[in-house]
């Protein structure tokens, strides 16, 4: 008989773009009303690499793993490991719930009903640290094979699916997890290192040295005293970005403008003096751009050089290249800032630009056309400035951090 692989069909790496989408749009100050999502997070990657919106705690990074490890020493193949996977997350959601740690908690509201596990979310972030080594775990495979021998043969081939020194899962694993949500010491350590070997050059490695914790609540990475002090090669690139968040930012405000002056037009008042309020944003980023002194000589070509060796996807010559050469354009001559005091702004070229860039990206969904879903705006759409996952790295890095202050082989960290 010949010999025949199947493997289950699986896209977590789908999954979790779809997933991470979704956060985004159900966040109405995050939603990428204008299309500029590829060069977000062109810098999101070139900043934090292996991260995302979705990721919660650190320690994920390994309870993952030791789902699986755990569904593997019970000898299980096929669907029937799989099966044995997913309830082990589960039975983990369970766990921590019981004992009362809720804070990161993916289940925390839903529990064992969870639609999404950790193992979809964590996924490329396992597999760009290097914890993860194969796509797939091999204990997925339905195999038929015509002897023992050639059985042998193919598991002696195949490479383990987790790095070989990853920390042992906990005794009593799934049901039990000692430290919950924190990590160890000697986790915390393990997991800096496999960022150190992973994801090298890079301001989230900058953010691992002890001498560079963040602080718990700066609001953007370039705020932040540890980000800022990040040596020349990484602070360039988080120049560009800083820059590039400031700049998009009145564009989004923009656009938010005219959908309040529609809204308002229209005699809606569930959002209460849209207007003002827009004119008043846009009168503050108007000042912070005409104070930003670096802009007038900013390098738009760096820039769009670092975006584009990020995204190779990502293309000057595309509309959302027209429209982001032109918007930072008129950024860096000062022109934008002065289109935010124009009496009608509807009718100004910059805020018709933006318009049409709107309507462009969301067709029938666009809110300066469809009255619908005008009605059911909740005053705020995409109007928040880029800060390119910081608030999830700064917790990721905080649990590194924390952990490595812990005493070395402290069990119950």
């Amino acid at each position: 008989m010949g010999s025949s692989l199947s493997w289950l069909d699986s896209s977590r790496e789908d999954q979790r773009r779809i997933r991470e989408l979704l956060q985004l749009f159900s966040q109405t100050e995050s939603r990428d009303e204008l299309g500029i999502g590829q060069v977000r997070d062109a810098f999101s990657e070139l900043l934090f690499p292996g991260t995302s919106v979705l990721l919660t705690r650190a320690r994920y990074l390994l309870i993952v793993p030791w789902c699986y490890l755990e569904a593997e020493r019970r000898g299980l193949t096929g669907s029937t490991f799989t099966a044995a996977v997913e309830k082990n997350e589960r039975k983990v959601v369970a766990t921590l719930r019981r004992a009362g740690v809720t804070d990161g908690l993916i289940g925390r509201v839903a529990g064992v009903a969870v639609k999404t596990l950790p193992s979809t979310i964590y996924w490329t972030s396992l597999g760009r640290y290097g914890i993860r080594r194969v796509d797939e775990p091999t204990s997925t495979m339905t195999v038929h094979l015509g002897s023992n021998a050639e059985a042998d043969e193919l598991t002696d081939r195949e490479p383990r699916m987790w790095h070989p020194t990853l920390p042992p899962v906990p005794h009593g694993f799934p049901g039990d997890v000692p430290g919950g949500l924190d990590l160890s010491h000697d986790e915390a350590s393990w997991l800096r290192d496999r960022m150190l070997t992973g994801v090298p050059h890079s301001l989230l490695v900058h953010l691992l040295d002890e001498e560079y914790e963040p602080s718990a609540d700066s609001i953007a990475p370039w705020a932040d005293p540890a980000a800022a002090a990040a040596p020349p090669e990484l602070a360039t690139g988080l120049r560009h970005a800083e820059l590039f968040s400031l700049a998009v930012h009145g564009a989004a405000l923009l656009y938010n403008l005219q959908i309040a002056e529609r809204y308002e037009a229209e005699k809606l008042t569930q959002v209460e003096y849209p207007v003002d309020h827009y004119r008043e944003r846009l009168k503050e980023w108007s000042n912070n751009v005409q104070a930003e002194y670096r802009l007038p000589s900013w390098d738009r070509t760096g820039m769009w050089s670092i975006a584009t060796r990020m995204n190779p996807k990502i293309s000057k010559k595309s509309s959302l290249g027209d429209f982001l050469d032109r918007w930072l354009a008129a950024v860096a001559d000062g022109s934008a800032a002065a289109a935010v005091t124009a009496t009608d702004i509807t009718q100004h070229p910059l805020a018709q630009m933006v318009a049409k860039r709107e309507e462009t990206v969301k067709k029938a969904q666009s809110r300066l056309v469809n009255k619908r879903l005008l009605r059911s705006w909740s005053g705020a759409s995409g109007s928040d400035r880029l800060t390119y996952r910081w608030v999830n790295v700064r917790r990721i890095l905080g649990d590194i951090h924390d952990g490595l202050g812990r005493e070395a082989n402290d069990a119950s960290a």
